[in-house]
């Protein structure tokens, strides 16, 4: 009983910590991201598409080359068409799997 009694004391003593005010030490919460810390802190851009509306082809074919944000606009939205795109493909495999077995578990019960 003594045993439980110490170690009911030392795990109280040690939960109680957690609740204990902790010295106040001033830290900047800002967050130093620019979005593209996985590839070397630059866009990855490996075709240049970005500079497509700039320079001498600029001059010869103005109103050619899409802007720099509808390009990146573009790339979010077809990211996230094809996500929801791979969730129905894989729904519909769920689904069909789980008929599937439902199938075979019949026949072999009758």
């Amino acid at each position: 009983m003594a045993k439980f009694s110490a170690a009911l004391i030392a795990s109280l003593i040690a939960s109680t910590s957690a609740f204990a005010p902790q010295s106040q030490t001033a830290k900047s919460t800002a967050i130093q991201a620019t979005g593209f810390e996985e590839v070397g802190g630059v866009a990855f851009d490996p075709l240049n598409l970005a500079k497509l509306g700039t320079g001498e082809s600029f001059d010869t074919f103005p109103g050619v080359f899409p802007d720099i944000q509808f390009l990146q606009e573009a790339e979010i939205k077809h990211g996230r068409q094809a996500m929801i795109a791979w969730t129905g493909v894989w729904a519909t495999h769920q689904v069909r799997r789980e008929t599937t077995h439902n199938i075979i578990i019949r026949i072999i019960c009758i």
